[in-house]
């Protein structure tokens, strides 16, 4: 019984929601492993993020915060990303996003020229970082 973010949005919008200390607190504690993020740039060049997240949802309490932190120290220009909130039925609002076929949230869409790379759905298998790494590296 608290609002949440709907549709396209960006992170100044988890101001406007319960999401913001949870985000606030995941991103201040978070310590990346910087020798990966040290071979993340060169890889990040050319690559675009679809971010599709529920600021509801424990997992993305605690993984979205991560990851802005992660994406942040390689310098990452936000502009090649799209951060899209969904609702607990995971749909957002007038923005149709079936094509995504989204089951979890987080979901974190890597592409490179507008092929999926790979994805990292809620949780991931190892570090959010080393996770990324493997994938906009193709290794």
């Amino acid at each position: 019984h608290y609002e949440i973010l709907i549709g396209q949005c960006n992170r100044d919008g988890f101001a406007t929601c319960k999401f913001d200390s949870a985000y606030k607190a995941g991103y201040s504690a978070y310590a990346p492993d910087m020798a990966i993020l040290n071979q993340c740039p060169p890889f990040l060049a050319d690559v675009t993020i679809t971010l599709v997240m529920g600021t509801w949802c424990g997992d993305s309490k605690e993984w979205v915060p991560r990851f802005y932190k992660v994406m942040d120290q390689v310098g990452f220009n936000y502009k090649k990303m799209k951060l899209i909130a969904v609702d607990r039925d995971k749909k957002a609002g007038d923005i149709d996003i079936a094509e995504l076929k989204i089951e979890r949230v987080p979901t974190f869409i890597f592409y490179r020229k507008n092929k999926e790379l790979g994805r990292i759905i809620e949780v991931p298998y190892d570090l959010i970082e080393k996770d990324m790494l493997k994938i906009i590296s193709g290794k």
